[in-house]
């Protein structure tokens, strides 16, 4: 793999002591060596506030000085200059919640396979749907009460402007790229942040998994100069496995602080889900799902519960759901009528969670109830199957959904609570199978996706009509595939690459049917014009907050 520099900047630059990794370990594991399986433990018992910091100090001496535990350990009050109520590294419990109380029927009857939708009062067409406003509201009321208002606490509205995003330049602030050809094309597959922040996870086709970390010089910055030099984005655990990643999501409650926390799931061609270690890259366990001929099939989706205790994975024609504190094939199946190609839950019901399937169709179940019930109600308005679901609270509480699909140019904003018609549009260019992220910042007031063109596209969402606050912009040479918001700075990642069908491929294949046909030897033919193909495989970290000169 090889690093690229960007124009307009250096790359040259002396390394900073404090600037050594948190996740300290550089390693290639492979899933075939033996590995002792440990199981996701809770921390024994409780401790205070100051025995944890010191446990979790203590614990990373291994790769931090003295000066880098000082910083770490006084960074939630200088990160965003405010008390630590939403700093980066929290403290959490890993059984902070309840565990929700559920009762299900089993499933007598085996669902037959549908390849179309069944027609039912249940379905919402878009074209079909009554824009009607509610009972006793105007029409102008019920426009204003669609717009997704952000939450602000008065203490906060003091805040100083490293919250605000786009009301200066973009600066570039570090930049990885991954070398490709026409046989090994190692292109970008999504970007997603730990939800401390610390770390930016990266799957690779035919690459497996990057975890890139934070540098340590944005920890606490108010503002960025445009002449930073760009920081080497190397990988601090990389999972060297071939097979195509399907999905991968953290740990709800990673902190950094604390090392049992620092893991993810993922799923892979023909594999079971595996929960990795963000530390050292060890395999810690897998759930393991299996078909109707006792066979292990590859979870095609993956969301963990609001408390984490819960792992739900989507199959073919079934949703099954493990406890994360028991690995293995130890399961409750949930049966369906479509493949479940995401997952999304509300924190306002936790019993309930919203599928999107390749039909196109979103919907929402009840755990609670029998399978034969089916979904509460189905959404329809995309043109091809679902790619992405996410929720984002707002001032009503948290039904406000999100979703796109493949090969379709819409991102449809909904209020599962009046789900006549979605509230809102906003347009993208996606013209292949790829999927395409978009993702919210923490204060939900911007939209960003990308797109096949390269091009980065933003929706300010605190506007009456978010066409005023829209802006694109070119960003990559490739499709733009991955964008995703640091969870507490003015941070935006985002990673480009797709798969190239070349015409030398197709040739090949005529060519060798003509010799077989022909009873010839097959001989190497001279292609006086060979296929140019520009291939940008990288990942971006952009700083969209306060700059200085």
């Amino acid at each position: 793999m090889e690093e690229s520099t960007a124009t307009n900047h250096s790359i040259s630059m002396d390394e900073d002591p404090s600037a050594s990794s948190l996740l300290n370990q550089n390693l290639s594991i492979n899933s075939s060596m033996d590995m002792s399986i440990s199981m996701f433990q809770a921390p024994a018992k409780e401790t205070t506030g100051s025995e944890q910091e010191s446990l979790a100090l203590s614990s990373l001496s291994f790769s931090l000085t003295d000066a880098e535990r000082l910083k770490l350990k006084n960074y939630p009050n200088s990160a965003l200059n405010r008390p630590s109520s939403r700093s980066v590294l929290k403290e959490m419990s890993l059984n902070e919640l309840e565990k929700s109380s559920s009762s299900r029927q089993e499933n007598d009857t085996t669902m037959e396979d549908e390849s179309t939708m069944e027609e039912s009062s249940q379905v919402i067409s878009i074209d079909d749907t009554i824009d009607v406003a509610p009972n006793n509201t105007t029409e102008k009321e019920y426009e204003n009460n669609a717009t997704l208002e952000p939450e602000i606490d008065p203490d906060e509205q003091m805040l100083p402007l490293v919250l605000e995003y786009f009301r200066n330049d973009i600066i570039e602030l570090g930049r990885r790229c991954w070398t490709s050809s026409a046989y090994e094309q190692h292109y970008t597959k999504g970007c997603f942040w730990s939800p401390d922040g610390t770390c930016l996870l990266v799957p690779i086709h035919r690459d497996g998994m990057h975890v890139m970390e934070l540098p340590t010089d944005l920890y606490g910055a108010a503002s960025v100069t445009s002449k930073r030099n760009l920081s080497k984005m190397h990988s601090a655990v990389h999972i060297p496995e071939g097979g195509t990643v399907y999905d991968c999501v953290w740990y709800p409650q990673m902190n950094s602080q604390q090392p049992e926390t620092c893991c993810w799931l993922a799923t892979r061609q023909h594999e079971p889900i595996n929960m990795w270690d963000a530390f050292d890259g060890s395999l810690r366990c897998s759930y393991m799902g299996y078909d109707e001929v006792d066979e292990v099939v590859a979870a095609i989706s993956l969301a963990f519960s609001q408390d984490a205790e819960k792992i739900y994975a989507g199959y073919k024609r079934s949703i099954k759901i493990f406890d994360t504190n028991r690995p293995g094939r130890t399961y409750d199946n949930y049966p369906v009528k479509f493949s479940i190609s995401s997952i999304a839950q509300t924190t306002e019901h936790r019993n309930t969670l919203t599928c999107g399937n390749w039909h196109g169709y979103i919907q929402h179940f009840d755990l609670r109830c029998g399978p034969k019930q089916g979904p509460l109600f189905t959404l329809g308005g995309h043109k091809a199957g679902v790619t992405q679901l996410k929720y984002a609270p707002g001032s009503s509480g948290d039904w406000y959904l999100f979703s796109g699909a493949r090969k379709c140019p819409k991102l449809l904003h909904w209020d599962m609570r009046n789900y006549n018609k979605p509230l809102r549009e906003f347009k993208r260019q996606v013209d292949t199978n790829q999927r395409i992220q978009f993702d919210l910042n923490e204060q939900h007031s911007w939209l960003a996706s990308g797109d096949t063109r390269g091009v980065l596209n933003l929706w300010h969402l605190s506007d009456e009509k978010s066409e005023k606050r829209s802006m694109s912009l070119p960003l990559h040479d490739d499709c733009l595939n991955g964008i995703g918001f640091h969870p507490h700075l003015p941070i935006l990642a985002t990673s480009s690459g797709q798969y190239h069908f070349l015409d030398t491929e197709s040739r090949d294949n005529e060519t060798l049917l003509n010799a077989t046909a022909n009873g010839n030897e097959l001989k190497e033919e001279h292609n006086p014009t060979p296929q140019v193909v520009d291939y940008e495989n990288a990942v971006l970290l952009l700083w969209c907050g306060p700059s200085q000169e």
